[in-house]
């Protein structure tokens, strides 16, 4: 399959401006045949929770959107229609007065068919963390998701037990050559291809860990692609049938110091980092 990789950096609050913005870009992508199209974290609404260190959680709740129904995805939606293409993009998410970093995938028949909420928000204001980490069937194959500073080792090899064949991860800046080298061990270890859609990158890697696609530079599309053979479900992933998860205890057992505890939510750890990255954010700005 062909893959468009959209860079660009939004304004926070300004969901139209950069709706507009993001629909020129998925456009092109599909002049240049890409049918599936990747756009990064938060492309809606400028990643305003940490870009604007004086966001309100009452202000982010105005502007959130909700799944699947909200305007921008039904926008979204009727894009793919028009043009034929799969779609990918970060989003502030509400439900009811609950916050969350998510990103959705459309079919080219406007169907929200994957929905993830990121599962590492200790960073980041007013942001519930996701509570699952699965992959998703779809016509295209076993896809996993992933959102910025979620691409953790564990994370990653959740997927890959999971049998995801492609992770995408949507993200806000961070990235670069180094984080690139990391990704393609992560790609080696899970034998899964992995995509990433950053405000100022573009990689694609593939499972034996080379790289099909690095490119750092913003306000551009990417078109490269991803090959998905089938398989039987074990070929290529020794590393998890010869897995010993009688040993695996402390791979699941919480730091003293974690930013998360046993249920998933914000530790008093969790939310001094929170607090931390705010007054950084406002010290910066």
């Amino acid at each position: 399959m062909l893959v468009g990789i959209v860079t660009l950096k939004s304004a926070p609050w300004e969901l139209e401006d950069n709706f507009q913005r993001l629909e020129a870009y998925v456009r092109e992508a599909a002049r240049r045949r890409a049918q599936v199209i990747v756009a990064p974290e938060s492309v809606l609404d400028g990643y305003v929770f940490n870009a604007d260190p004086t966001s309100q959680l009452a202000d982010m709740l105005e502007i959130a959107q909700t799944v699947p129904d909200g305007s921008y995805i039904q926008r979204a939606g009727a894009l793919c229609r028009e043009l034929g293409i799969y779609l990918i993009f970060g989003l502030l998410e509400r439900e009811d007065q609950t916050l969350f970093n998510a990103c959705v995938m459309l079919d080219p028949q406007g169907e929200v068919i994957a929905h993830y909420r990121k599962i590492t928000t200790a960073g980041e204001y007013a942001i519930t963390p996701g509570r699952a980490l699965q992959p998703f069937d779809t016509p295209l194959g076993r896809l996993g998701f992933l959102l910025c500073s979620d691409r953790t080792v564990d994370n990653c090899a959740v997927l890959g037990v999971q049998g995801a064949q492609v992770i995408f991860i949507p993200m806000d800046g961070s990235g670069g050559p180094e984080n690139t080298e990391k990704m393609r061990w992560r790609a080696r270890d899970n034998q899964c291809w992995i995509v990433i859609a950053n405000t100022w990158s573009a990689v694609i890697i593939s499972p034996s860990g080379e790289l099909h696609l690095e490119k750092y530079e913003t306000e551009c599309i990417s078109v490269q692609y991803v090959h998905l053979p089938q398989r039987d479900k074990n070929q290529g992933r020794s590393r998890f049938v010869a897995r010993r998860p009688d040993l695996y205890g402390p791979l699941v057992t919480g730091h003293e110091d974690g930013y998360y505890d046993g249920e998933g939510k914000l530790t008093a750890e969790g939310e001094a980092r929170r607090q931390a990255t705010r007054r950084r954010a406002a010290e910066e700005s």
